[in-house]
């Protein structure tokens, strides 16, 4: 019985010291698509609860692909975000795969997939407190593209450092 209170009071002791670290990640979502195809016209959707305008966030992306159905070196992406106050912004961004060099960026599994994380948006702002939409989509030429295991979108709160 004792130690059922222990376990109980240490439990409830590590939560409240973890909510009250100060949550610094706005969003963490993955999206599995099916068959590995992501179609350019069905855009992955987002729901962001913005509480605060003074705070800055970075955008971050991670896709991990099958590069042998997927054989190009980036992916270009488009974020449309809609405010509660319905202000639209189009935000523009490429997930590289391959650097200059022609190296892979990003890290392979066991069974040959590419994880790649790449910053899409930095020190991004909300206007407004309240839910944000948001919609990221593929924009390449083609309609459907193959090999696209996954996309996790991180919406993380970022220091500002001005220059002195």
């Amino acid at each position: 019985m004792k130690y059922t209170r222990h376990l109980t009071l240490i439990a409830l002791v590590a939560s409240v010291l973890l909510c009250s670290c100060g949550n610094k990640t706005l969003l963490d979502e993955t999206r599995t698509f099916t068959n590995d195809t992501w179609m350019r016209f069905t855009p992955e959707h987002f729901d962001i609860q913005a509480t605060y305008t003074d705070d800055c966030y970075n955008f971050s992306v991670t896709l991990t692909i099958d590069t042998a159905r997927y054989r190009e070196t980036s992916l270009p992406i488009m974020m449309e975000m809609e405010s509660p106050d319905h202000e639209k912004r189009t935000l523009f961004s490429t997930i590289l795969f391959r650097n200059h060099e022609g190296n892979w960026l990003g890290s392979f599994d066991d069974n040959g997939l590419l994880t790649v994380t790449q910053t899409v948006r930095q020190f991004y702002f909300f206007n407004t407190t309240g839910t944000h939409s948001l919609n990221l989509s593929q924009r390449t030429h083609r309609y459907e593209i193959q090999g696209i295991k996954s996309l996790k979108f991180s919406i993380v709160k970022v220091k500002l450092e001005y220059p002195e």
